[in-house]
């Protein structure tokens, strides 16, 4: 199976820049001559190649500060192969060290985190992996009106507590790689880079373009030689986008995405989309973000998947199909809440080529005394193959997690999770994917904040 070669981009930044702060904006103040209007917009939701988690207005905006953290947990996992009959239960150690670096200058902000990992399982004692988790964003305002953002996020995993809540910032709703799919306890090894520049042309009004890199490649599954079936997958795309502000609360814009889907073993899929979007702000705290539009797709396939009279690849029908989607998001000072739905041809998640996936999700953080919070999540997803080949068929996944945290001293903490995650589908290159898995999982963390001089 092929394989990338890759080396963070990140990694190469921060030989030659300083250290910054991860928020989606770069600090107001002007530069250079006045500007004729001085606040700067940050661009809406739908066009924002950055998603950050779910947290509490009460945090406040951390900068200028060095903070890391260890933790020491295990878990149990009562199906951690995910097949339908004859589950392996398995009981893993995990230790895992973070530390992370946010820094304001005045025409520039970057948040670097790198979370290292030593995963240690009792039955399954070939999948004991040393993990990496890398996060980088950045802001630079080039001139008072124009802004460039990188992002950069990489994770090599066996996906033993995926779905279990995120904590870091991602890639936007539009840049996602397909995580609804339930797989085994596997290797895998996943990037996601994207480039974004803005130019605010007034007041109210941005323009931007944008590019997104994405790979996800799978390594062999626990008692299985080699990669058992799943479909390494890759996505290169690029945007342009216009948004306009009015009564200083309500987005409106329209934004273009070309998208290339490339599967190995398989064929590609290419991806024109067209999308209106709204986006309403109530105060600094509650926004809801819609878009919808149509997208248009042709796909090609190998003779590895269908077997054709040739070496060549066959052409599959081209077609139109609706593309949407929704968010909502209210960050309150002892509640916060995040809720979304999307609707867009993505690749398959590891079991499937290119599919139309439909994808809600929601999560719930509550802060119930000074150091006890509570968290609730659940995600539903449809996948259905954008063309019937190779016996495929639709896949439905359900996911549900909840968890609470307990601060014993303000750096000593204590957490308890527990994930449900169930999925219905028949797919030939695997003995079959219906299964569900219960996930238990409690840890012990120690965290430390040091401010930075500016």
């Amino acid at each position: 199976m092929k394989r990338h070669i890759f080396i963070p981009i990140s990694t190469i930044l921060l030989v030659t820049s300083g250290w910054g702060q991860d928020g989606h904006t770069v600090p107001a103040p002007a530069i250079g001559p006045e500007l004729p209007y001085t606040e700067v917009l940050t661009p809406p939701t739908p066009v924002n190649n950055v998603q950050l988690p779910v947290t509490f207005s009460s945090d406040g905006e951390r900068s200028n500060i060095l903070s890391g953290s260890i933790q020491v947990g295990g878990g149990y996992n009562d199906n951690a192969l995910v097949t339908p009959n004859d589950h392996i239960g398995n009981l893993s150690t995990v230790i895992v060290p973070r530390i992370e670096i946010r820094q304001n200058r005045e025409r520039w902000s970057l948040d670097f985190a790198y979370s290292p990992g030593i995963t240690i399982n009792q039955n399954l004692g070939e999948q004991n992996q040393f993990a990496h988790s890398l996060s980088f964003t950045t802001n630079y305002r080039l001139s008072p009106h124009v802004s460039l953002q990188l992002r950069d996020n990489f994770a090599k995993t066996n996906n033993l507590f995926s779905g279990l809540f995120g904590s870091t910032a991602g890639p936007g709703p539009l840049q996602q790689s397909n995580s609804s799919v339930i797989t085994p306890l596997a290797d895998s090894t996943s990037n996601n880079t994207g480039l974004g520049l803005t130019y605010q042309f007034s007041a109210s009004s941005l323009i931007g373009v944008s590019g997104n890199y994405y790979f996800v490649n799978y390594g062999s599954m626990a008692n299985t030689p080699g990669a058992g079936g799943f479909i390494d997958s890759r996505s290169a795309s690029a945007a342009t986008f216009y948004a306009h502000r009015f009564s200083n609360r309500h987005w409106l814009g329209a934004t273009y995405n070309f998208q290339q889907l490339m599967f190995d073993p398989g064929g590609r899929t290419t991806i024109h989309r067209i999308l209106a979007f709204y986006s309403l702000t109530l105060g600094s705290h509650i926004t809801l973000s819609l878009w919808a539009g149509p997208q248009y797709s042709t796909s090609f396939i190998g003779n590895v998947l269908v077997p054709l009279p040739s070496t060549g690849t066959l052409a599959l029908p081209s077609q139109w199909s609706p593309a949407g989607g929704a968010m909502f998001e209210w960050q309150g000072s002892h509640t916060s809440l995040h809720a979304g739905y999307s609707q867009q041809i993505s690749d398959g998640g590891g079991l499937a080529e290119a599919v139309t996936m439909q994808q809600g999700d929601a999560e719930i953080r509550r802060r119930l005394a000074a150091r006890w919070t509570a968290r609730v999540g659940g995600a539903y997803a449809r996948n259905n193959p954008l063309h019937t080949v190779s016996a495929t068929a639709p896949l439905q996944s359900f996911q549900a997690n909840a968890g609470i945290e307990y601060r014993i001293t303000d750096n000593l903490g204590a957490n308890i999770l527990y994930g449900r995650q169930q999925q219905r589908y028949e797919y030939a290159l695997l003995p079959s994917a219906t299964a569900n898995q219960n996930r238990v999982w409690f840890s012990l963390s120690y965290v430390f904040a040091r401010p930075l001089g500016r």
